[in-house]
Parts: C-alpha cells; sequence; structure tokens
C-alpha cells in the first residue's frame, strides 16, 4: 500500500492539468524495492542498486531501518530496535576509485537517513549505495542491520517537475 501511496503522490506533485497527463506520470514511475540485511560492522552498505541505463532517474522516498538480533536469549531477540548511532551517506559506487567527488549526499548522522522520508535523485546507469559508518556496538551479542529503500525509477519529465535535472555532488 505505501508504494501505491507514492505513486499517486509523485503523480499529484507534478501537478497534471488533466486526468490523462496524471495518468502519464502515474504510469511513468516504476516502483523498486532494495536494501541489506548486514553484521554490525565498523563500516557497512546498508543498501545498494544499481540503476538501470535506460532509466532517466532513480527517486528514493523512504528508507526503513531497524537492528535485531536472532540470539535465543539475547535481550532484544528478534525486536525491531532503532537504527545504530553513526554516519552515512549516498554514493554512487560504481566509479573507480571510489572517492568523495561521487557522494549524493554528505555525511549525516544515520539517524537522518534511514527509518526517513526524503525525495533523493540519483542519475540512471550509476550504481548507488548507502554506506554507514557506526558507533561500536553497545555489547558483544551479534546483531543484524536491516534497511529497505522505497524508490522509483523515473523519468526526466517528472525529475524536472519534482527537482532538480542533475544530481548534486558533494566533496569534502
Amino acid at each position: 500500500m505505501l508504494q501505491l501511496e507514492h505513486m499517486h503522490r509523485i503523480a499529484a506533485a507534478c501537478y497534471p492539468e488533466t486526468q490523462a497527463e496524471g495518468s502519464k506520470f502515474w504510469h511513468d514511475a516504476k516502483p523498486v524495492k532494495f536494501g541489506n540485511s548486514v553484521a554490525f560492522a565498523p563500516t557497512v552498505t546498508l543498501a545498494d542498486y544499481q540503476i538501470p541505463g535506460d532509466s532517466s532517474y532513480l527517486l528514493i522516498l523512504r528508507v526503513e531501518c531497524y537492528t535485531t538480533t536472532f540470539v535465543a536469549g539475547a535481550p532484544g531477540f528478534g525486536l525491531f530496535s532503532p537504527p545504530p548511532s553513526g554516519t552515512a551517506h549516498w554514493v554512487f559506487t560504481d566509479a573507480v576509485p571510489i572517492t568523495d567527488d561521487y557522494r549524493i549526499t554528505p555525511d549525516e548522522p544515520l539517524h537522518i537517513l534511514v527509518d526517513s522520508d526524503e525525495m533523493l535523485f540519483a542519475k540512471g546507469g550509476q550504481k548507488l549505495s548507502l554506506v554507514a559508518a557506526l558507533d561500536p556496538a553497545p555489547d558483544a551479542t551479534p546483531r543484524v542491520i536491516r534497511t529497505l529503500v522505497y524508490a522509483y525509477l523515473v523519468g526526466a519529465i517528472i525529475a524536472d517537475r519534482l527537482g532538480p535535472s542533475e544530481t548534486t555532488y558533494f566533496s569534502e
């Protein structure tokens, strides 16, 4: 249901003048879900996706992230806990070598980029990754970080109506 709500909001945000134009925007947004389930480590890739070369843009609208443990008897066994503390950023990782020149966002506290709604555009034909540098785990219990990204492959017309026509790169 969340994807249907997102598609409705994408089409409405383009301010269609007719119902036919609204239908065109609706059909131009193709839902994509991706993410990872990774062990707690100092540096992790929480999510990554190869954007198809024939897509103009990937529009990220929602990122969900939680931490859990599957060790029976451990505190928090099977429960959804908040994301760990640390920092994260979105970056294109198909360029070699990976440098800060390919960042889409600056380093932000992890909770700002995960478990939140946003509207982030990434250019098609690239591999996009959400990379995190985590603070040490609170104890020795093995933990898993699960991340799910709700994104949409959109055409240039939607991207032009909703945001910038090019992804902005940050470097520090």
